[in-house]
């Protein structure tokens, strides 16, 4: 069980990637979302998958970080995956909108701006989950204000 919860927890591999695992889970992340709906319909970018995800990623993270014993390890990206299809949710599906929803996800997640900053330091796989949570919400809502503008023009 111990090597599942890892594998899911490192992003199916993509948080041993050197260097920033983050930027890598993010894009493995964007990438699946991308092409499994293209290939099937499906979106991973979905209310339900999405929470579904987020309440099993405190769990997956939680014990991957007692596994790996060191608190919100880097190899641990399960919480950008969630993110990035926060930030993905009801997106077109049009890869250059896709690249801009990485964009502004990682923004937000590498820099930390309140709130974020104070959410990460929460306890266990809910301080790994949350920060990344808020972080693709915020990106989502600035992706749709542009997406907004776009209509204007």
């Amino acid at each position: 069980m111990d090597k599942i919860i890892l594998f899911l927890a490192r992003g199916l591999g993509s948080g041993l990637l050197k260097p920033a695992p983050g930027t890598w889970g993010s894009l493995l992340a964007m990438l699946l979302c991308y092409f499994i709906e293209l290939f099937s319909g499906f979106s991973l970018a979905s209310w339900w998958f999405i929470l579904i995800c987020a309440v099993l990623g405190i769990y997956i993270c939680d014990v991957a970080e007692e596994i790996i014993g060191v608190p919100d390890a880097g190899e641990i990206v399960f919480d950008e995956f969630v993110g990035m299809w926060i930030t993905l949710l009801a997106v077109p599906h049009h890869f250059g909108f896709y690249v801009l929803a990485f964009a502004l996800f990682r923004l937000f997640d590498i820099t930390k701006i309140f709130p974020i900053n104070n959410l990460q330091k929460l306890p266990g796989g809910l301080g790994i989950m949350i920060d990344d949570i808020v972080a693709g919400a915020m990106a989502r809502i600035v992706l749709a204000i542009i997406l907004w503008v776009m209509t204007l023009i």
